[in-house]
């Protein structure tokens, strides 16, 4: 038998004698607290990090807690890999790039339309990116204050996101974006954010990048924003992935995640067209090696940001 997250969100709840909650029944007010926003980034791609994004946000639905994923990357392999085809022109489409453009306070009327459901009951939601979030990210360049538009979309909406959602999801594009910048300015709230590395020279390097730039938003904003480090791509059998596992604990030692997820071809199946359809590793092979770190992680993500239920 395999539990629904519905039944693990009982759980939990029936654990310590609270009754559980029915979502569609509770009402929206205005203190409603916006909820713990991981923010993944990196400046170089191929590293994981959407595999990571999506698999910390499917283990999270399973768990019983209640996801969004915010898809802030053009190329949309967050919303290929839970599902949602956008290579084609979707006129009714709306992403997130949408709402950035946006400088009101006004919460986004529209913001309901625009989110997807993957799993049942609301465990896991998806805001879908299509290419035309690059036009939006362009956008931006030269909007006022392009820096807090993520934080102020947040604000803006942190009623709505805050009764329906335990954490939110974002997964941006890599390299530096003015999206990826606004994200990252908005992950200040949490103090950090969610960053991925391969032990492989050019990783290193681009992780070495993303700390300055990270040095460099705080020298530009007062916004103090860390990194949690998750390693990727793990094979103890090879020289150079141990020298670079010796460069990451000697410099970056406090911000590595202590799970390691190892090498495993399973992630490559995760979209491959010739045999089923797109779908995360821990849904794909539950019990694999892959998804046992994914789920490690995910447990870990839940105590340094802070993710609770209701």
């Amino acid at each position: 038998m395999r539990y629904t997250p519905s039944d693990m969100r009982a759980v939990w709840f029936r654990s310590q004698d609270l009754p559980v909650p029915d979502r569609d029944q509770i009402s929206i007010t205005d203190t409603a607290k916006l909820p713990p926003v991981i923010v993944t980034r990196m400046t170089k791609g191929g590293v994981g990090k959407t595999s990571v994004a999506v698999n910390v946000a499917a283990s999270l639905a399973m768990m019983g807690y209640r996801i969004l994923v915010i898809d802030a990357d053009p190329q949309a392999s967050a919303s290929n890999l839970l599902g949602i085809e956008t290579s084609a022109y979707d006129s009714n489409l709306t992403h997130i790039g949408d709402f950035l453009k946006l400088s009101t306070n006004t919460p986004d009327e529209n913001l309901p339309s625009a989110i997807k459901q993957i799993y049942e009951g609301g465990f896991l939601d998806l805001i879908p990116a299509d290419i035309t979030l690059a036009e939006a990210d362009a956008s931006l360049v030269t909007a006022m204050s392009s820096h807090s538009r993520a934080e102020l979309f947040f604000s803006r909406n942190s009623s709505f996101l805050g009764q329906r959602y335990d954490a939110i999801v974002v997964d941006t594009a890599p390299g530096t974006t003015p999206i990826g910048l606004a994200f990252t300015y908005a992950a200040r709230q949490a103090g950090k954010v969610l960053t991925v590395v391969e032990p492989e020279g050019s990783c290193l390097r681009a992780l070495d990048s993303l700390a300055s730039n990270l040095e460099e938003i705080k020298a530009l904003t007062h916004a103090i924003v860390g990194m949690e480090v998750v390693i990727n791509k793990y094979h103890p059998s090879l020289k150079h992935v141990r020298d670079s596992m010796s460069f990451l604990y000697a410099k970056y030692g406090s911000m590595l995640n202590d799970t390691i997820i190892p090498q495993y071809s399973g992630f490559a199946r995760q979209i491959n067209p010739t045999n089923k359809l797109p779908a995360p590793l821990v849904e794909l092979e539950p019990s694999s090696s892959g998804s046992s770190a994914m789920f490690e992680v995910s447990k870990s993500l839940i105590t340094s940001f802070g993710i609770r239920m209701a």
